[in-house]
């Protein structure tokens, strides 16, 4: 397996958290900029701001809602954070229609030569090596930030510094998919949590 690892907003730091997603979108939410959880400011082309920050990750530019009734409305509401009821399985194939294990897709939000990788990637990564005092966990020169998540309940920032979440493009059900877990425990590399929790995302060439 090619271990390549590429990265949407690599970081190398408590207070430097890469972009999180929702499993099988390709757009993507702000991370908390500390561990406090405040949110990330954004500004347009003049380097005007363009969202009101708010303390828990929704407000301003972001919103959330329970429920989308199909793919249409995920993609043509970027900035809203959706609930437990995305409609996974309603859109057709599981994997085909948003992210898959085998190829990449158009909902898949890596680079040109890199995909959002397949469960079994982190099969290896020491399971005692849970986050240091640095803030994240290190594998293969790379290096994975306890950069907490966004709620699926409510898209508010979650454990941020205390516990690191990486998406994998293989889903466990209609659901969950598998899930990168670093955290006080230690390291477990498939822990399957919602698709419609906002993690981060580490990218591997095709």
């Amino acid at each position: 397996m090619n271990r390549a690892i590429g990265a949407i907003g690599k970081t190398t730091g408590v207070n430097s958290f890469g972009m999180m997603y929702q499993w099988g979108r390709k757009d993507p939410f702000t991370p908390a900029t500390t561990t406090a959880g405040k949110d990330t400011q954004l500004y347009n082309a003049t380097g005007t701001p363009i969202n009101t920050k708010s303390s828990n990750g929704i407000g301003g530019e972001w919103t959330y809602a329970s429920t989308a009734s199909n793919i249409t409305v995920l993609t043509s509401k970027p900035s809203t954070h959706f609930g437990s009821s995305v409609p996974i399985a309603s859109t057709g194939n599981l994997s085909n229609d948003w992210w898959n294990p085998v190829a990449k897709t158009l909902y898949d939000p890596c680079p040109s030569g890199y995909r959002i990788p397949p469960s079994g990637t982190y099969y290896n990564f020491p399971m005692s090596s849970g986050p240091s005092l640095a803030g994240g966990a290190n594998w293969y020169n790379s290096f994975f930030p306890v950069s907490g998540c966004r709620l699926y309940s409510s898209g508010k920032f979650g454990n941020v510094g205390a516990a690191g979440y990486y998406r994998m493009s293989t889903p466990y059900n209609n659901s969950t998919g598998y899930t990168l877990d670093s955290s006080y425990r230690g390291v477990d590399p498939s822990r399957r949590y919602p698709h419609s929790s906002g993690y981060s995302v580490r990218c591997i060439s095709e």
